[in-house]
């Protein structure tokens, strides 16, 4: 403890020491930052103010270039006026181009259409089809329209020239002339904001860079790269480094122009460096006086008794509850050591209690798990169409895990696998408000959806205690194989047949119960086919950990569902088998649940088609295959008749090209035909008479469309 200390307390010296020296520095170059930044922006702002009176006289100086261009372009086309042969004289118009000091004259006529040009080469081009001479096709249809351009490369050589164009006064067309305006060109060379930098510095080494639209304007040759200059903030003083030199830089941008001012941090801080190194040598004596004092005085008033202190709770943390504490050096040990003894006394005597306390409520849930849980098998002796089987192996905990069949009626058997977040006591009775919500609500004849969206409400009323339900729970027509479910949280549903591979149930998993009482639940609908199973279990099933920690996992499950077993029962035992002798004697802090199932089912002959309405080829095959699977079973006439004439009335009532899915299950007894078709709220049954048959039950929903089931009596 002594040595950790010790390293701490020189830690904490030296980052005090870190801090002080960092915080000198950093008022020193704040300090050197602002001198530069007062130098760069005077500087700058002198140039600025230069640039503008440039920019002034450059300004005046185009306005009478151009003035002087256009006044000569006029004089052309009043000569052309007065004199409109010379268009046809090529000497006559290089002579007048020669005397207005022009490098290029064009004419062109009412189309843009160049007719006569100094030089020659020029006949032909039209203005319409170079950017740079587009514009002045407006001369040609506004008379006395006028246009003059600055100096720019022309789209016959390239050469820089300035363009001036009138509305030709003889006829429909435009009389252009070029000028290279070299006067212009030196002027602007001469007073550019390059040349106008170069005269600049700042300092003794530095200086300042000039960009116009990101292009490098000084005229000196540098060392070292600028396109990194452009990235720099405006009107911000920066540190970079350039060439292997650190600069202070500064920036300006004036119209479209930008200023980099760069001056040298050497030169900012060599007077001030001296300074420096004084306050660091005497911070190094200052901080090391400081740490002996305060080790010393660490050492004898509080290290040497915490260091005991120390040594006595770290044995009743391993349990040693006998062990007490007798450092009486100062007033505050002595209470201190007093107040941790009667402390461990009042722990070890409510560990105890707790204990026993605990024994008792676990006692307790496991009963009434025991009481509401079914665990009477087999589940319903008289019933021949499935075969049902459940198990719970108990983890060192109570855990929230159940499960729960009944018949609802006396063709549709209710099964669920759940799991409450709370353990213990208040976990238990959860669960028993749960089932009792559920039950009486699959005796009202609600779907499995409406159920879940109503025992969700229930059960967020007065939960005090948040607790949450995850549940899969079930609906299966034992006559029909049709099962609806929903699934509301994590527990696992699995479909297979015996010795096969199994596969997830394809189901939408809602929010759990009892957290939100405005949830949502989508139900899933599928038909067993005699002799598939439904397994479910829950999370505690794939995360059960041997020895090694490594989990039971969904592969593992996979490979004993495979084999072959002759009914769920044994299914679900052998699973237990297999659990028990992974896990071995290691505790386990999750139940582990499970329920199969297995759809026996009734119906002798199964047929399923679909048919397009309207078409009545496919409703005559559809009949034929209807009565050749209804005599298979030995059904009368007049029935058969009866339930084909149903279908074909109702499919007469669904708009045409409506693809419709029929599936046909039936026995010597009885007969079920369901109508499937894309549509939503269409019940065709309300525009009919009432049919020769013994049911017809209509349902509808937005992800499987319209459903229509037949049920007719043969015997």
């Amino acid at each position: 403890m002594r040595q950790r200390f010790l390293t701490w307390l020189l830690l904490l010296v030296c980052a005090t020491f870190a801090v002080t020296g960092a915080l000198a520095y950093l008022q020193f170059e704040r300090q050197a930052q602002e001198r530069a930044e007062q130098l760069l922006n005077t500087r700058l702002s002198d140039l600025s103010e230069l640039i503008s009176h440039t920019e002034a006289n450059m300004r005046h100086v185009e306005q009478i270039n151009d003035a002087g261009t256009l006044s000569r372009t006029r004089a052309v086309a009043e000569i052309i006026r007065l004199n409109p042969g010379i268009v046809h004289d090529e000497d006559a118009l290089y002579g007048l181009c020669n005397e207005v000091g022009a490098q290029q004259l064009i004419i062109t006529d009412a189309e843009g259409k160049v007719t006569a040009a100094v030089p020659s080469e020029l006949v032909g081009f039209e203005l319409k089809a170079h950017e740079q001479s587009r514009p002045f096709l407006k001369c040609i249809h506004n008379e006395g329209e006028e246009l003059v351009q600055r100096p720019q490369g022309n789209a016959y050589s390239g050469e820089i020239i300035q363009y001036a164009g009138v509305s030709r006064r003889d006829a429909k067309g435009i009389v252009q002339l070029g000028f290279t305006s070299m006067h212009e060109q030196a002027a602007r060379a001469g007073n550019s904001f390059g040349a106008l930098a170069d005269s600049f510095r700042l300092g003794k080494n530095g200086h300042i860079i000039a960009f116009r639209h990101g292009e490098l304007l000084n005229t000196d040759e540098l060392s070292y790269p600028t396109a990194h200059l452009l990235s720099l903030p405006i009107g911000i003083t920066t540190r970079i480094e350039l060439a292997d030199k650190e600069y202070y830089t500064y920036v300006v941008e004036k119209a479209g122009m930008r200023m980099v001012g760069l001056l040298p941090v050497e030169e900012m801080t060599e007077v001030s460096l001296e300074s420096l190194k004084q306050l660091f040598i005497s911070n190094v004596w200052m901080f090391a006086v400081m740490f002996l004092l305060v080790w010393v005085l660490l050492q004898r008033l509080v290290l040497n008794g915490l260091s005991r202190i120390n040594k006595s709770l770290h044995r009743i943390a391993e349990g040693y509850m006998d062990e007490r504490i007798n450092v009486r050096d100062t007033p505050e040990f002595t209470r201190l050591s007093t107040g941790i003894n009667t402390m461990v006394d009042a722990l070890q005597s409510y560990a105890e209690h707790r204990r026993e306390r605990l024994r008792r409520e676990l006692a307790m849930a496991r009963s009434v798990q025991d009481t509401v849980l079914p665990n009477k098998f087999p589940a319903f002796p008289d019933q021949t169409a499935f075969d049902l089987y459940a198990a719970k192996l108990e983890a060192n905990v109570v855990g929230g895990d159940f499960y729960d069949y009944f018949m609802a009626d006396r063709e549709h058997l209710c099964f669920m696998l759940g799991d409450v977040s709370t353990t213990g006591i208040p976990g238990a009775l959860f669960m028993m408000r749960a089932l009792s919500i559920i039950r009486g609500l699959a005796s009202g004849g609600l779907t499995p959806e409406q159920m879940m969206t109503e025992a969700n409400k229930a059960l967020c009323e007065n939960n005090i205690t948040k607790t949450r339900l995850s549940l899969f729970f079930a609906r299966l027509n034992i006559k029909s194989g049709m099962l609806r479910f929903v699934n509301a949280g994590t527990p696992q549903a699995l479909r297979g047949s015996n010795g096969t591979s199994y596969e997830m149930l394809p189901m939408r998993s809602g929010s759990v119960l009892g957290f939100h009482n405005k949830a949502v639940y989508r139900e899933c609908v599928i038909r067993l086919a005699p002799g598939e199973r439904i397994l479910l279990y829950s999370q505690g099933v794939l995360k059960a950990t041997d020895a090694t920690n490594t989990p039971f996992g969904a592969a593992r499950l996979q490979s004993i569902l495979q084999e072959a077993t002759e009914s769920p029962t044994e299914q679900i035992r052998k699973l237990q088998i297999e659990l028990k002798t992974f896990t071995g004697n290691k505790e386990q802090t999750d139940d582990c649940t499970m329920l199969a199932l297995e759809y026996k089912g009734k119906w002798m002959c199964r047929y399923e088609n679909s048919v397009t309405t309207g078409e009545l080829n496919e409703l005559v095959q559809l009949t034929n295959a209807l009565n050749t699977r209804l005599e298979s079973v030995l059904a009368a006439p007049v029935a058969i008749a009866e339930l084909c004439s149903s279908i074909s009335t109702l499919l007469s009532q669904l708009p045409a090209g409506l693809t419709a899915n029929l599936l046909l299950l039936c026995n010597e007894e009885e007969a079920e035909l369901t109508l499937q078709y894309n549509l939503c709220d269409f019940n065709p049954s309300e525009n009919i008479p009432p049919q020769p048959v013994n049911h017809i039950q209509y349902s509808t929903s937005s992800d499987n469309g319209s459903t229509i089931i037949l049920r007719k009596q043969l015997a």
